[in-house]
């Protein structure tokens, strides 16, 4: 039969254990606690310098690329569009101009304008076309041109934009055509004529009005008077000059278009109308009553040298 043993521990094997427990306690308590390393940081500024681009005009185009036809003795609206670009913003923008002129003449302020060969507009609020955050606009403008302006000639439009540089210009160019034409006033009216005699005084005044931009002059022909009582007037019986006279001394009208020299001269600018008086007297045949009436056509030609 086994036999239980009963073991008991020294007391002085219990204090040793005590003893290093609490040492080892206390040497925790003592010991530094196990430190995160702070983290420091720093600001740096970054800047740049942005530098002014000049703006750049493009894309001109002038009179929709088609030749300039002028319209008789009034002016015609002439239209000219551009693409004007700043890269620092439409807001850079200080003004742009456009100036429409036959080649080789100067025209480069308003000064220059004259109607006859040089347009010059200014246009100081681009931001106008130009706008909001865009860095680009449409810059358009109609000029309105004269009907004596210079012919057969290249026509150039010119834009230039502006910030506080000038910028890069841009250039179309078409041909501004000949424009032959020619007004003559109210209808030829003679003073009251008896049968078998000849108109007195000056006749009558036909003025001639050069409408055009070249010099020019005319063919002359005429049709038979036909009176509403009885009778006709012979072609051949109504007679022209470019000064009064007495009926006799004066040129014979046809029916075939005949040269006359009135040389009437280009307009040119401010526009004064250039303009020739024509001077007529008629003889009325007897076996004529009533009122009597026909057609002088004035059909207008390239000046006669």
């Amino acid at each position: 039969m086994a036999k239980k043993v009963k073991k008991a521990i020294p007391w002085i094997t219990i204090f040793g254990v005590i003893a290093v427990i609490s040492l080892v306690a206390v040497l925790n308590l003592e010991a530094p606690l196990l430190e995160v390393p702070e983290v420091k940081a720093d600001v740096s500024t970054s800047s740049v310098g942005v530098g002014n681009t000049i703006p750049v005009a493009s894309a001109v185009q002038l009179n929709n690329d088609a030749d300039i036809v002028l319209l008789e003795y009034t002016t015609k609206s002439v239209n000219v569009t551009s693409t004007v670009t700043d890269n620092n913003g439409c807001a850079d923008l200080t003004k742009a101009t456009m100036a429409l002129y036959k080649d080789g003449i100067a025209c480069a302020t308003t000064t220059d304008a004259d109607n006859d060969d040089c347009y010059f507009y200014e246009d100081t609020t681009p931001t106008d076309w130009c706008t909001g955050t865009s860095t680009s606009g449409t810059f358009t403008h109609s000029f309105d041109v004269q009907y004596y302006a210079d012919p057969n000639a290249t026509w150039t439009v010119k834009i230039i934009p502006y910030d506080e540089s000038t910028g890069t210009e841009d250039t179309d160019s078409e041909a501004l055509n000949e424009l032959l034409s020619l007004n003559v006033s109210s209808p030829i009216s003679y003073p009251a004529t008896f049968a078998g005699a000849t108109s007195s005084g000056t006749g009558s005044i036909a003025t001639t009005t050069d409408t055009g931009n070249v010099a020019c002059d005319v063919n002359i022909s005429g049709t038979t008077m036909s009176c509403d009582g009885r009778g006709t007037i012979p072609i051949a019986n109504q007679e022209y000059a470019t000064s009064t006279f007495s009926y006799g001394a004066g040129t014979d009208l046809s029916g075939d278009a005949t040269a006359w020299n009135l040389d009437l001269p280009t307009p040119e600018y401010p526009g004064v109308p250039v303009t020739a008086p024509t001077y007529w007297h008629v003889e009325v045949p007897t076996g004529s009553e009533g009122t009597c009436s026909g057609t002088n056509t004035f059909t207008v030609t390239s000046e006669i040298i």
